[in-house]
């Protein structure tokens, strides 16, 4: 049986996407399914969820259309397949989207690319909704593994293969408009930003519908019987980038339940063509409104749920306790696909330090433009470091990043580039940053366990510390991921177990 999925008046459309919407209708003529909890990176893209992911193309309008099955345009080993995600389904770097060319928006992948939904490991509820309902033969989750990198694009091997929970429905069919509720249990050993892949295979078509969930892993585990995940942080909304000019100003309005506080207003005028660009000015209002302390945090949550400043999309987080309940952005300003590649040019496996600092000089080259391109580097906690934008229109573009005081260690460079119109194309290149010799014995916490009076770290805040002598070098060993109070320059009690040098 048939159904025809809703859809919004094609009128009310832009007749670009008016076009698209035709064309994914005729090729996917199923579209009935979606998580909605917790909220997957489709839904995210929604008006209806705040917009909390951008720049998502026409599934903005659509997020129940991500259906797999013999005509979309990318198939795992070059084929389709009816078995599950482990041996059939969308080819690797296309799995987000499903295989489907026209949701290539989703594929694209960093660690502050996507709105997180804040979960705790142990058990949780996950929600499928049904916007027409088709027998079912199972639904499936899986989860990235705890080693994974988020700023590549998502592949089998970035997932583990044995799914979290395999549910079979034995041909039922779920309700149209209704929902399916499942207890995924999220492993203890994973902290951090995850992806969680849903899949719900359908018994009478071809088809499987596809979710990706964003999620940021943190707290003591959820007991066996499934609540509401619960978390310090609480998302109210996202900060958008967009090309600004010089002379436009940008400022935060803050709300409480009394109302607009005027007070508590952050604001940035742009200066120069740099700040103008649209990932540099959202990391510069979010330095300020960090300074400013006034409710509210605005940046990305990093591997050790902190919010820092992020180059690019920024979500607005408050935290339990504050009367802040809503962010608006207000923009003053002074004056109103084709098939491409990238490759890189120049990159290297790895860099020393010199002079406190190191240099990435590359040129990526693209074809199939016009793109702008946009680099940024991120180091081992997911934060963005670095930042640069080429010239619109660039077909070569030379970039050069400069990292200030690098910690050794393993970092990406994730190179995007977006056309006008069309799928952005993605590269990213891995590199380590050699560590200075002499001066420590450990990054912290590598060697965690080994650690005694006298043991020299590199801490993450970039400076080095030495363990303290006895009786206070027992504290040095004493960190956990979820028990930094000693951890060198950043815990609450640091200065019991180091000194820094």
């Amino acid at each position: 049986m048939h159904h025809a999925s809703p859809r919004l008046p094609l009128r009310r459309l832009p007749l670009l996407v008016a076009m698209g919407l035709v064309s994914i209708a005729t090729q996917q003529a199923y579209a009935h399914g979606y998580v909605e909890q917790p909220k997957s990176r489709a839904v995210l893209c929604t008006a209806t969820a705040g917009n909390l992911n951008s720049n998502c193309g026409i599934v903005a309008y659509e997020p129940q259309s991500i259906e797999y099955g013999p005509s979309v345009n990318h198939h795992y080993q070059g084929a389709y397949c009816s078995g599950d995600f482990t041996q059939c389904g969308p080819a690797n770097e296309t799995i987000a989207a499903g295989g489907m060319s026209g949701f290539g928006q989703l594929n694209e992948q960093s660690a502050t690319r996507w709105t997180k939904h804040p979960i705790k490991p142990g058990a949780n509820t996950f929600t499928w909704r049904y916007t027409a309902g088709h027998a079912t033969s199972y639904h499936q989750f899986y989860i990235t593994k705890k080693d994974w990198n988020p700023n590549q694009p998502l592949t089998r091997d970035s997932f583990e293969l044995v799914p979290l929970l395999h549910q079979d429905a034995q041909g039922v069919r779920p309700p149209s408009g209704g929902s399916t509720s499942h207890t995924v249990n999220i492993p203890a050993g994973h902290s951090g930003y995850h992806v969680v892949l849903a899949t719900w295979k359908i018994a009478d078509t071809a088809a499987t519908f596809y979710q990706v969930i964003d999620v940021n892993i943190s707290g003591a585990a959820n007991p066996t019987v499934p609540g509401a995940p619960v978390s310090t942080w609480k998302s109210i909304g996202t900060v958008v980038p967009e090309p600004l000019k010089i002379g436009d100003k940008v400022l935060t309005r803050v709300f409480t339940a009394q109302g607009e506080q005027s007070n508590r207003q952050t604001s940035l005028t742009i200066e120069t063509d740099e700040q103008a660009q649209a990932n540099t000015w959202p990391f510069l209002l979010a330095q300020k409104v960090a300074k400013a302390n006034v409710g509210y945090s605005m940046g990305e949550l990093n591997s050790s749920n902190e919010v820092v400043p992020n180059y690019g999309k920024n979500s607005l987080y408050t935290k339990t306790g504050s009367d802040v309940v809503r962010v608006e952005i207000q923009k003053v300003q002074t004056a109103p696909s084709n098939v491409g590649s990238l490759e890189l040019n120049g990159l290297q496996a790895s860099y020393k330090v010199e002079g406190g600092m190191t240099q990435l000089h590359f040129n990526a080259l693209t074809q199939g433009g016009p793109y702008t391109v946009n680099a940024t580097v991120f180091n081992a906690k997911g934060e963005s470091i670095a930042h640069q934008q080429s010239e619109p229109g660039s077909s070569s573009p030379h970039m050069m990043l400069t990292l200030k005081k690098p910690a050794g260690g393993t970092y990406d460079l994730v190179v995007v580039a977006k056309p006008e119109t069309g799928e952005p194309l993605q590269k990213t290149h891995r590199f380590e940053i050699e560590a200075q010799a002499g001066k420590y014995d450990f990054v912290f916490p590598n060697g965690l366990k080994s650690y005694k009076a006298g043991t020299k770290v590199l801490a993450r805040d970039g400076n080095t510390y030495a363990c303290k002598p006895f009786p206070y070098s027992g504290y040095c060993v004493q960190w956990s991921s979820s028990a930094t109070q000693y951890e060198p320059g950043t815990g609450s009690h640091w200065q019991m177990a180091w000194t820094r040098q």
